[in-house]
């Protein structure tokens, strides 16, 4: 592990160290909150490039320089928070958008299926009522080939055609 990657109060102690890849200032392990503050405040390479931390020897000036610098990560830290809650905000409102659009065709399906159930009754009972049609109609058909071939008979029985002769009444 390159040690310019280590927190200096990780060099001497024994416990894993925090990793900060510089290129994407993204934690790898350890206390989310610290890695916050640290991208606020900003990298290490920044932190070395000016000048070391005040001391109990330091100027009013350092002091001064770190305290803005404090209220500069604090008023970040509020800013990155207030737009977390606008898009946390904005992420419900969108849910609650997509559980109306889910119920809504929900409901669109339930009245569909109805109305399909609705048209199938309706049309087996047509289809009912036809075959019933049909049946009646064939009845009378055959009632009707009855008595015409009755009428045949009788006309055949009653008007008898000799050859040559005219028809005897």
């Amino acid at each position: 592990m390159d040690p310019n990657k280590r927190l200096p109060w990780d060099l001497t102690s024994g416990r894993p160290s925090q990793l900060i890849d510089r290129g994407t200032e993204e934690v790898v392990a350890g206390n989310n909150s610290l890695s916050n503050v640290l991208r606020l405040v900003g990298s290490f390479d920044e932190l070395e490039s000016q000048a070391p931390p005040p001391t109990g020897r330091s100027s009013a000036r350092d002091w001064t320089k770190l305290i803005d610098r404090i209220r500069e990560a604090a008023a970040r830290s509020r800013e990155i928070e207030a737009q977390a809650h606008e898009q946390e905000l904005r992420v419900q409102d969108l849910l609650d958008r997509a559980r109306e659009d889910i119920q809504a065709a929900a409901e669109q399906v339930r009245a569909a299926d109805a109305r399909a159930a609705e048209m199938q009754a309706r049309t087996e009972k047509l289809l009912k009522a036809a075959d019933e049609r049909v049946t009646a109609a064939e009845e009378r058909a055959r009632v009707a080939e009855e008595w015409l071939a009755r009428v045949h008979d009788t006309i055949s029985q009653e008007f008898v055609v000799e050859p040559g002769n005219k028809p005897v009444a």
